[in-house]
């Protein structure tokens, strides 16, 4: 998926309604798991015309390959064990679809909002592909890239904190505040947020406005998997005799000759 820029003109005013996304996914302290998957999945429904915030579905997600979160993850997160007894990732979609149904905006122009390009473009994706899950085709195009601490920019655009940080709904609340703020900013172009000088931080932290990636498709001859990791795979030639000698497989896109693969994705690639 290739990133456009576009004038914020085009930004606000192309659509009616936002619906800002934060997913929280297994981690562990000194590696995350793989494949990460989510367990949190949360949408805030934001008026782009007046900012206000409308609604909020929140599901906890149930992870198939490792089932048990880890102490780390708990403690970040705040998410306890028995809340991801919960549905699977293809349910939680489902369940999603259906809210923004119910809602009348599924049919309405929207655009789907993350503070980073992760969720939608890492996350999601990757999880989708490794689990043959066909997605609702909004999450193709959304709006993201911002590179800078979610919680430090909203403290530097005068806003306080509301709830804990790394709670899927309180991070995508507060995102759809920032954005908000942002949307009453939209005839300043220029405007960058740039903290005072620290010797313990960067000299500057920009807060780039809201960057649009519009539904990419892939007309190459080949599609290329993701792996586990959540990066394209590496395509690679069975070169030891046997019966696979000379086909073509994908696995770890972060195969290094020292490591070794990161992940053990594997799959035969098409005749």
């Amino acid at each position: 998926m290739f990133s456009q820029w576009y004038p914020q003109e085009f930004q606000f005013q192309e659509f009616h309604y936002f619906v800002v996304m934060d997913f929280e996914a297994t981690c562990d302290k000194d590696r995350n798991p793989h494949p990460q998957e989510i367990i949190e999945f949360p949408s805030i429904l934001v008026n782009s015309m007046t900012g206000q915030l409308k609604a909020s579905f929140q599901t906890y997600v149930r992870p198939v390959y490792h089932q048990h979160l880890s102490d780390f993850c708990k403690e970040l997160t705040g998410i306890q064990q028995l809340q991801v007894e919960s549905v699977p990732l293809s349910e939680a979609l489902l369940m999603h679809d259906k809210w923004l149904e119910d809602k009348g905006i599924k049919h309405t122009n929207f655009a789907v909002v993350t503070w980073s390009n992760w969720d939608c473009c890492v996350m999601l994706e990757s999880e989708c592909r490794f689990k043959r899950i066909r997605r609702p085709p909004y999450f193709n195009r959304y709006f993201g890239g911002v590179r800078c601490n979610l919680k430090e920019a909203v403290q530097l655009d005068g806003l306080a904190w509301e709830g804990r940080a790394h709670c899927g709904l309180d991070d995508a609340r507060n995102t759809a505040r920032l954005r908000t703020t942002s949307c009453t900013r939209a005839q300043s172009p220029d405007r960058q947020i740039v903290p005072s000088p620290s010797p313990h931080k960067p000299k500057s932290l920009t807060f780039p406005f809201i960057q649009f990636y519009p539904a990419h498709m892939d007309h190459s001859k080949e599609r290329r998997m993701y792996c586990h990791c959540g990066v394209k795979s590496s395509k690679s030639m069975v070169r030891k005799p046997g019966p696979n000698h000379g086909s073509f497989f994908f696995g770890c896109g972060n195969w290094s000759a020292a490591r070794g693969a990161a992940c053990h994705y594997f799959e035969w690639a098409s005749p």
